[in-house]
């Protein structure tokens, strides 16, 4: 049974996510992948199989769900003008 990372493991981990975000998105979109601070252990779309692969390399690991797709959002301007009844 694998071990729980400790808090420094933890933020070495979301730092390799980080880094690798856009190489995640471009190769494994849709999949599950394991993975640790050095290094992708296992991808796929599913689950059970990253776990079985994960566990069996015996090394601490977290799981993400690389996202479908991104969005970005762009705020655009509202432009209010007084409007004037005329009889």
């Amino acid at each position: 049974m694998p071990r729980t990372p400790f808090q420094e493991e933890t933020s070495e981990m979301l730092k390799w996510l980080n880094q690798n975000r856009r190489m995640l998105l471009d190769l494994y979109r849709n999949q599950y992948i394991a993975y640790n601070a050095n290094r992708l252990i296992a991808h796929s779309e599913n689950l059970r199989e990253v776990l079985d692969l994960a566990h069996a390399s015996g090394e601490t690991f977290v799981i993400y769900l690389v996202p479908r797709q991104t969005a970005s959002v762009q705020i655009l301007p509202v432009r209010f003008r007084t409007v004037i009844r005329h009889d």
